[in-house]
């Protein structure tokens, strides 16, 4: 495979690691799939024996999808020799540490990339003295990090994977990192004192007037003046649901409402709810409310037409 070209580089979801980024000049470096939504990105990735190094000025989290039998040289250190087992061991590397590895055969894994303002986002709630020092880690075995690594990209293939969803699951995933490898008598576990009633009426006013928006978690966290860490444990505590799974209430309240009184087409109902496209809106409609909103809106049209017979 040739050299990227400036522009291959920057339309994957690798893209903030720069285009002088190492990797792109390994020509075994493949981007199958990609996505991404802000403070988190998702690639999955294929490369072929050899050796390459990476640098970036985001956290790098991978989960094996085959062996990876692997040297590696860390800031130019003596090199160590480990192996990730295939869908059971991650390995994470901080921001702004070059490594270098040498895989001794084709490999192909998720790769999972987080701003670090991520961590600083939280570490006031979670981290007595607030900061945050991660350092390299390799053959971490916890299924909690592996099911969220396969979340993210069983929802980037669907295509629905919100921006709301997508920063719970990257705070999920930092407090989880944090948790694991800061030493344990620095986390701070005092329970979250929930959200008064004026700020849920703040964040819930805020949602309904911008459920045709691209809300994020960290957007709407801000509105109740909390970390998304803190903000997404109060908001279930106060309301019972979590913020997404109540945005998509929301969203299907207002679908119901629009199907009801228009006549305009299922695409233009989706945008005005704020869902990705007509197909999101018929899933979430459907699991929702049982059946597609094309058989809502038709079964309120056959009720007026008898009742007005």
């Amino acid at each position: 495979m040739p050299e990227p070209t400036r522009g291959q580089s920057v339309r994957t979801g690798a893209k903030h690691v720069g285009e002088a980024n190492p990797i792109w000049r390994f020509p075994g470096f493949r981007v199958e799939k990609t996505r991404s939504w802000g403070l988190i990105s998702a690639d999955v990735i294929s490369r072929d024996a050899g050796e390459a190094t990476w640098l970036s000025d985001r956290h790098r989290l991978l989960y094996a999808l085959t062996n990876i039998p692997t040297t590696m040289k860390l800031d130019g250190r003596a090199a160590a020799e480990y192996e990730l087992h295939r869908e059971k061991m991650i390995a994470f590397g901080p921001a702004g540490q070059m490594t270098n590895n040498d895989t001794r055969e084709p490999v192909r894994y998720i790769q999972i990339l987080q701003d670090p303002v991520t961590y600083h986002n939280f570490a006031g709630d979670l981290v007595r003295g607030g900061a945050i020092s991660l350092e390299r880690r390799t053959n971490v075995d916890d299924p909690f990090i592996s099911r969220i690594a396969l979340s993210v990209v069983s929802n980037m293939e669907d295509g629905f994977l919100d921006h709301v969803l997508a920063d719970a699951l990257n705070t999920a995933l930092a407090v989880r990192i944090t948790r694991l490898f800061v030493d344990r008598s620095a986390i701070n576990l005092a329970p979250s004192n929930g959200l008064s009633r004026e700020r849920v009426k703040r964040v819930c006013d805020y949602v309904e007037a911008h459920l045709d928006d691209r809300l994020t978690l960290t957007e709407i966290a801000g509105v109740a003046c909390l970390s998304p860490y803190h903000f997404s444990r109060s908001f279930k505590q106060a309301v019972g649901v979590s913020l997404r799974r109540y945005i998509i209430q929301r969203r299907i309240e207002r679908a119901k409402t629009l199907l009801r009184r228009t006549n305009q087409p299922l695409s233009w109902v989706a945008q005005e709810t704020g869902f990705t496209d007509q197909s999101h809106l018929t899933t979430e409609f459907r699991r929702q409310i049982g059946i597609t909103p094309g058989r809502f809106r038709a079964a309120l049209t056959g009720r007026d037409s008898a009742s007005s017979a």
